[in-house]
């Protein structure tokens, strides 16, 4: 079977990728000037990559893809790419790196001692060193190791529902503003004597205060008597 990743699939992942960097849609007509192929290769491209690494979307153009677009890419297209790190691939780019050390070291020691731990990362001891990356990277994708190229992606958990006490705590209803009790109720609610109006005590001629049957306190100030203000 021929393989279409490296000729024609990376090339058009590739650019794709970086394109959305600089708008929030790319056309097919964007891609094929970006990777050198034309549009109907790199339509064929898109639709083998969709819907794993591209949300790629047709419009009624009466089979033109000049103007079909991708929307989106995934994120195991942004590893693919490169763009995003996978524990392999920093793996291997570690004995890499230590590989080009080793060369450019002119201490005899220090270059073997390089060239050793290049092979060591790269060879005896790989899966130990993909083990410690995946554990270096899962804080920088919320504790949770990214899976490789071709792995399942694992499912979401599920965040419980915050639940929150009362900030401020709601003070006790005021005496004042109680209802009277049925003796209060019962005082207030009696009709006035034969004169007319009901007199306060003390035989005065002071106003009752209204609301004084609901709250049970006469609130109007008594005026001074006139015995004192003489």
């Amino acid at each position: 079977m021929h393989d279409t990743w490296a000729a024609r699939d990376l090339p058009v992942l590739d650019a794709t990728v970086s394109l959305l960097e600089q708008s929030y849609m790319v056309t097919v007509t964007d891609i094929a000037t970006s990777t050198g192929l034309d549009e109907a290769t790199v339509a064929t491209a898109l639709e083998a990559l969709d819907p794993v690494y591209v949300d790629f979307r047709k419009t009624t153009t009466g089979g033109d893809p000049r103007f079909w677009y991708v929307f989106k890419v995934t994120p195991e297209a942004r590893r693919a790419v490169g763009q995003w790190p996978t524990a392999e691939a920093l793996a291997g780019r570690l004995a890499e790196e230590l590989a080009a050390t080793a060369r450019e070291e002119t201490d005899a020691e220090r270059q073997g001692l390089l060239a050793y731990a290049a092979r060591l990362v790269g060879d005896t001891l790989r899966d130990a060193t993909v083990r410690a990356a995946a554990q270096v990277l899962s804080p920088a994708f919320g504790g949770v190791p990214q899976p490789e190229l071709g792995s399942p992606v694992p499912e979401p958990v599920a965040r419980p529902a915050d639940e929150f006490d009362s900030l401020v705590p709601l003070p006790e209803l005021p005496e004042l503003l109680r209802s009277p009790a049925a003796g209060q109720r019962d005082t207030a609610a009696q009709p006035p004597d034969a004169g007319g109006s009901a007199a306060p005590p003390g035989g005065g001629t002071d106003s009752v205060d209204p609301d004084a049957s609901d709250t049970g306190l006469d609130l109007i100030r008594s005026r001074p008597d006139a015995a004192t203000t003489g």
